[in-house]
């Protein structure tokens, strides 16, 4: 971190932190992903992004969340490429604590999925009704897990 001080002191330029977006692209092409599975991500951290209650979350244990959840909706027409061992490879990725980050996370994006689905008076649910972006806004949530069950999940492989 010191290093990185001097180093933009120094160059006289600021270094702007990763935004969850840039994670989930990162996570994405790791993981195998699909048009379809990347606007559900995509849709997915856009509603984390604007609710205050994610703040408390680092900006990698959000995209890893919704990449997650992301690749649960197949048997709704969501379709990933086949990636053996892709949760190893994310948990390598994000180098997140699973019990105390990545699986609290993963579960209140979950919950909140459920709570926004429908709201059409938002516009991010608006925009992800459009078929440009494969009407994900229009899927129905699975019912929401909790901290524990997500744990389990990312502990298997």
């Amino acid at each position: 971190k010191e290093a990185a001080e001097r180093v933009t002191t120094l160059l006289g330029v600021k270094m702007l932190k990763p935004t969850p977006y840039t994670f989930l692209r990162r996570y994405l092409r790791k993981t195998g992903w699909t048009q379809k599975s990347f606007s559900l991500a995509n849709y997915l951290l856009e509603l984390a992004v604007m609710d205050r209650a994610f703040a408390k979350y680092a900006p990698q244990a959000i995209a890893a969340a919704a990449t997650i959840l992301s690749k649960q909706y197949a048997s709704q027409g969501v379709s990933c490429q086949s990636m053996p061992a892709w949760r190893t490879t994310l948990l390598k990725c994000t180098q997140l604590d699973v019990a105390s980050q990545l699986a609290p996370c993963t579960a209140a994006l979950s919950k909140l999925h459920l709570t926004e689905h429908g709201r059409c008076y938002r516009f991010v649910n608006k925009k992800y009704t459009w078929s440009r972006l494969h009407a994900v806004a229009k899927i129905k949530p699975n019912p929401p897990a909790g901290t524990n069950d997500f744990a389990a999940y990312l502990g298997s492989n």
